[in-house]
């Protein structure tokens, strides 16, 4: 097991409770957290609540406050104009209604936007254009929550800001996607069931894919040069080479903080960035 060192970013610590995390593009680290201790998912309807989202840069932390909030962000990321995107992973269909589980928020945190991204939702990343990628589960391909026709039925789905479908993933075949990386409108990578394919999309088309080996699946990776680095279980992340068509599983990695301590606590990918979240500390590795 190859030990792999991480850098302190930054001193962090809170009160509250964590619910979500998210890299943004650019590398900056977004925190969801709230008061509550309990959060019921599948409570209808669900109840108004407060939520503190937290935007570090480095040594730098600005705080927006959501408050009266009808939904449970499970999601978050930011637009190109510093606007935050919250979206719930669960998305009822009653008849003609349809829950509207995206909401847009200017930084003082007064609601722009509205609008539905379907349920089951896995991942939502935004790219430098503004496009929102949402990645979908199983329910979210084939249908639960009163959704005959889902959004998600494609796997992948690519968005306007405002919420209309502009490309989706139809001709895999997914029946549920594991993991998804948006670098960039031109570096967007998804691995998926049932092939376990690694495909790369550079502007909605397909550029390359990999099948990746082993009986480990995907929780979220970077793609670094050659290799490929994974989280495959909560507190292991796997090194893969490259091969022709293949990335094959090289060596498990533990994380250890620059003391050699290891570091247990929540783990972010996105980009050429890992996140980890330690004791009073958040740390920090880029490629």
């Amino acid at each position: 097991m190859e030990k792999f060192i991480m850098q302190k970013w930054m001193e962090y610590s809170s009160d509250l409770h964590f619910v979500a995390g998210q890299i943004t593009r650019d590398g900056k680290l977004l925190f969801i957290e709230t008061e509550l201790t309990e959060l019921d998912f599948f409570e209808r309807p669900v109840p108004k609540s407060n939520w503190t989202v937290r935007i570090m840069d480095g040594d730098k932390i600005e705080t927006i406050e959501l408050k009266n909030v009808p939904l449970i962000p499970t999601e978050i990321d930011l637009f190109t104009d510093g606007t935050l995107l919250i979206v719930q992973g669960r998305c009822l269909k009653d008849g003609n209604f349809i829950e509207r589980n995206a909401r847009r928020y200017n930084p003082n945190g007064q609601l722009m936007e509205a609008f539905a991204l379907g349920d089951g939702i896995s991942k939502v990343q935004i790219d430098e254009s503004n496009t929102i990628w949402v990645s979908y589960f199983d329910e979210g391909i084939f249908g639960n929550c009163g959704w005959d026709e889902p959004m998600g039925s494609s796997g992948l789905v690519a968005y306007s800001s405002s919420g209309e479908k502009l490309w989706g993933a139809d001709e895999y075949g997914i029946c549920d996607t594991y993991a998804l990386n948006v670098q960039s409108s031109k570096e967007v990578y998804f691995y998926y069931y049932d092939d376990f394919y690694l495909v790369k999309l550079a502007d909605r088309v397909e550029e390359s894919r990999h099948r990746i080996e082993g009986e480990n699946t995907l929780d979220q990776f970077i793609v670094a040069e050659e290799e490929l680095i994974a989280q495959v279980d909560i507190n292991t992340l796997m090194r893969y080479q490259k091969r022709k068509y293949t990335y094959k599983p090289k060596e498990k990695l533990i994380l250890l903080d620059e003391k050699g301590q290891r570091i247990l606590g929540d783990i972010f990918m996105r980009g050429r960035y890992i996140y980890a979240i330690g004791k009073n500390a958040i740390y920090r590795r880029e490629f």
